[in-house]
């Protein structure tokens, strides 16, 4: 990697391009990485050198991911009994769990909360704020020190896991007749995708729910309500939601949720997710992938569309490393495919993989992209004193991490981002006269 040695130095490199995120002028292209053939997937997500994957009730099984793209099993989370942990989240080492097993007994948990590493699992908590989930649909995510979830139908909870051993119900919103397929927050809300029970339409496409009541949540109402169909997923940028519907993509303007108007529409059948980065939006469906470009303040572009012969229903970004897995069901790239997206993510590929000398420490920012805290992981090969700043763009020092004395081995630190504002950050990590640079990319 590149030292970076003053402001002025950080400035050149991005000016000269460098060191990437300068968007390509052309469409891009999406080129095959690898093919892992692999049998159903309900969700996935990667964690340091691997990734969680859960199917047809297995529990939650942890692989490591080699240069090759091969996987290791590691182990499995499961708890037993007729639980079956489906839906999840991570969140650095901490794993939320939603529990989708049929034969659920009442008095027992629902939600789960395990401590992860490469090489093992333990259950921190466990609460019953709910029925079973419906392993189909029924999204968890972390959102500033809460996790919230879906339970079908139309009951929707947030959990306070602040303290990790003792998860506490603080809101519940309930017979809404909701089917939910994403939760994503917006400002002090929820934006939620749904659909009427028992129906594949719904007379608005996404519920809007007040957040910042401590001890409720509040439908602020549905919007959306001019296509006749409904949401599988949905994302944002600034007040843009972008939104993949059963009959199209369709964009939103979102300044004013009491008058959300539609500014774009891509008609196709069966959108199923989407992804973001760079204002570049890359969207699976039933026959393929799309990659669309928004510039504000409204302008969508229709870029490429890259075809297959059966659905894409998850996708998840490894940006750092300029690859898109996506989850194909079936066909001839059914399993998990792995998509270069370096047009994308203005990162030059070489024809090998940077070598990297024995001595450099090792660098690695999780999650990245982030939206309110980063955890830094570094190995350093021998002690010494270890500085980790953190520079904007522009090359002005933002934050320091650590300036002392340390043993070698593996260390983590978190950076919480507080008013910084969205945008690309790096990370330079010096000792022994020995520099590692990365980047982390914070989301609004």
């Amino acid at each position: 990697m590149t030292a970076l040695k003053s402001k002025k130095a950080i400035a050149a490199l991005l000016v000269a391009g460098l060191l990437g995120f300068v968007l390509p002028a052309s469409a891009g292209t999406l080129k095959l990485r690898a093919h892992i053939p692999w049998g159903r997937v309900r969700d996935f997500e990667f964690f340091r050198d691997g990734v969680f994957i859960t199917g047809d009730g297995a529990g939650i099984e942890y692989y490591t991911i080699d240069d090759s793209f091969h996987l290791t099993h590691r182990y499995t989370i499961n708890p037993g009994g007729y639980h079956y942990l489906c839906q999840f989240c991570v969140v650095d080492t901490l794993l939320f769990a939603l529990d989708g097993g049929t034969m659920h007994t009442q008095g027992t948990p629902v939600f789960f909360v395990y401590s992860v590493s490469e090489s093992t699992h333990t259950m921190l908590a466990g609460l019953e704020p709910s029925g079973t989930v419906w392993v189909n649909f029924d999204p968890i995510i972390y959102h500033q020190g809460s996790v919230m979830y879906h339970q079908y139908p139309g009951n929707h909870f947030r959990i306070d896991v602040t303290d990790p051993l003792n998860p506490r119900l603080t809101g519940s919103l309930r017979n809404t007749n909701d089917v939910c397929h994403c939760i994503i927050p917006y400002q002090d809300t929820l934006l939620i995708t749904t659909r009427k029970q028992g129906t594949a339409n719904y007379d608005g496409n996404f519920r809007v729910i007040r957040n910042n009541d401590p001890d409720s949540l509040i439908s602020l109402g549905t919007y959306a309500r001019n296509r006749y169909s409904f949401t599988y997923c949905a994302a944002h940028i600034g007040q843009v939601l972008f939104t993949c519907h059963s009959r199209g993509f369709a964009v939103y303007d979102i300044s004013d949720l009491s008058n959300v108007n539609e500014i774009y529409f891509y008609s196709t059948e069966w959108e199923r997710c989407v992804e973001e980065l760079n204002n570049y939006l890359f969207v699976g469906c039933d026959n393929g992938l799309h990659v669309f470009h928004y510039q504000e303040p409204g302008t969508v572009e229709h870029l490429l569309f890259w075809p297959h012969d059966r659905r894409v229903l998850r996708m998840r970004p490894k940006w750092e490393a300029d690859e898109l897995w996506c989850f194909y069901d079936g066909g001839t790239l059914g399993g998990l495919v792995v998509l270069d997206v370096s047009d994308y993510t203005g990162i030059e590929q070489g024809p090998e993989p940077i070598r990297v000398e024995p001595d450099r420490p090792t660098l690695c920012c999780h999650p990245n992209p982030f939206r309110k805290a980063a955890s830094i992981a570094y190995s350093l090969s021998r002690p010494g004193n270890v500085e980790l700043n953190v520079y904007d763009p522009l090359g002005n020092r933002v934050k320091t991490l650590v300036s002392s004395w340390q043993p070698a081995g593996e260390h983590r630190v978190v950076w919480q981002a507080g008013k910084q504002p969205a945008g690309t950050y790096f990370l330079r990590l010096r000792t022994k006269g020995i520099e590692s640079i990365g980047r982390a990319l914070r989301l609004e």
